[in-house]
């Protein structure tokens, strides 16, 4: 019974100051020495699960979580290895080496509390820049993002006049530190962002550190190779709709395959981790969204057939609503099909709903994936097709349904001149070709399951 009570009390104590410290320093983990598994997992772990406290936390700071200085033993792969994140493999293995360069880094929401980190570690952060919607993901898609301060730091747009850093800026410090988490679709722009500030780094002869970040659909490559008529900021180099690539092995394809002038690139990779596995959920780098319409994991899987909606006329992909890119829609005065069905391994449920910022209604489903595993290309673009042929005929041959920009995020016209094709045909004739694929897989940093 006494050992019960020491027991108790020493784990009440450790509770108490593990939990009052992490309030204090705003999330941030700091240790003389390092930790061992068995000591800090089991604190963590119950912290990490206990909503009281979660609620607690948000009360004190809406701001997102602040990035680990610490491994997070208790984040594991699937296959039970401890999962390392790249900010913990930069901060051990790389910033001992550079901690008295001059650095800027690229940040958004679910990397902004890297500022907080590297000022704690005495790191001279010269500059921040920010992608579209901003430091803190609060600026809607295609809204222009301007210059700000944090924390004294100059906090500077990449989504406004410019989307990169001019050479000049760069050549004002040592070392650019790249830590934006993309979806793994080529019309998510910071794809273009990470070639922009290559293509800077290169001119100013910068080196370059890229955090590396999984998504979802890195265990594939689907669609059409972007035409180059087509370039913009939605898709620069001629890679497919899904180029089956994390960040970190997209900035090494830039630079080996000479889109980018040569430069020094170092891609800090996110240990443990493999393709096709689940994403990790370690706080705040897969816990805060990437931007505010991918808010869920469900909708950042569902991204790469319903991104292409933007460019139609008059479907919503639930932008404005409490879950958007998890459902579609075509305005309710178009007839449309209402099935509750499952098809291709996702259940699709009516939903009539109303974007925020809109004074009509749109009808269509809610999109539930039902069968386990990683994302299967198979059943996801036959449900895209299968989709975009149901509403392109709730409208009619009479009504234009697409407008100039769905050929910039599809890649290539081909789809609006076929698009009557059965959707078998539809899904074979725009796999990826063979070619990018084995050229990919020359940068892959992770094995598959």
């Amino acid at each position: 019974m006494q050992r019960l009570l020491v027991g108790c009390i020493l784990a009440c104590g450790a509770w108490i100051y593990f939990y009052s410290s992490r309030c204090l320093s705003g999330f941030t983990l700091s240790y003389a020495g390092t930790p061992t598994h068995s000591t800090y997992t089991s604190i963590r772990s119950s912290w990490h699960d206990t909503s009281l406290f979660s609620a607690l936390w948000t009360s004190l700071n809406n701001h997102p979580a602040k990035a680990p200085l610490s491994p997070l033993p208790g984040h594991t792969s699937d296959r039970g290895e401890p999962s390392m994140s790249s900010w913990w493999v930069f901060r051990e293995e790389e910033l001992p080496a550079h901690r008295h360069k001059r650095w800027v880094l690229i940040a958004h929401r679910p990397t902004y509390s890297l500022v907080d980190s590297l000022a704690e570690l005495g790191v001279h952060l010269v500059r921040v820049y920010v992608p579209e919607h901003g430091l803190f993901g609060e600026k809607a898609a295609g809204t222009k993002v301007q210059d700000t301060t944090y924390r004294g730091i100059p906090v500077v747009s990449l989504y406004g006049p410019k989307k990169a850093p001019t050479p000049e800026e760069l050549r004002t410090v040592d070392a650019i530190l790249f830590a934006l988490r993309e979806v793994g679709v080529r019309h998510y722009t910071y794809l273009s962002t990470l070639a922009y500030v290559l293509k800077a780094a290169a001119e100013a002869q910068r080196p370059v550190w890229v955090l590396d970040f999984p998504n979802p659909h890195a265990h594939y490559s689907y669609g059409p190779l972007l035409e180059q008529r087509l370039t913009s900021f939605v898709g620069l180099y001629p890679i497919p709709l899904v180029p089956g690539l994390t960040i970190g092995e997209y900035a090494q394809l830039l630079v080996g395959e000479r889109y980018i002038p040569p430069l020094e690139l170092r891609v800090i990779p996110w240990k443990g981790w493999r393709r096709g596995s689940r994403l990790p959920n370690q706080p705040p780098f897969f816990t805060e969204p990437p931007s505010p319409a991918l808010r869920s994991p469900e909708a950042i899987e569902l991204y790469p057939i319903l991104g292409w909606y933007e460019g139609t006329c008059c479907i919503s992909v639930g932008r404005g609503t409490p879950h958007p890119f998890e459902q579609v829609g075509i305005i309710v005065r178009y007839s449309l099909p209402r099935w509750d069905t499952i098809l291709y391994g996702y259940r699709l449920r009516p939903v009539t709903f109303k974007p925020g910022d809109e004074t009509q209604a749109y009808h269509g489903w809610h999109i539930k994936r039902l069968y386990p595993g990683p994302v299967s290309l198979d059943s996801l673009f036959r449900l895209g097709f299968f989709l975009l042929k149901t509403f392109k005929q709730s409208v009619g041959p009479n009504e234009s349904f697409y407008h100039s920009f769905f050929d910039k995020l599809f890649g290539s016209p081909q789809l609006r001149h076929i698009d009557t094709a059965a959707v078998e045909s539809l899904y074979q004739h725009f796999r990826a070709p063979v070619e990018w694929i084995r050229k990919a897989a020359k940068y892959h940093l992770y094995e598959g399951n």
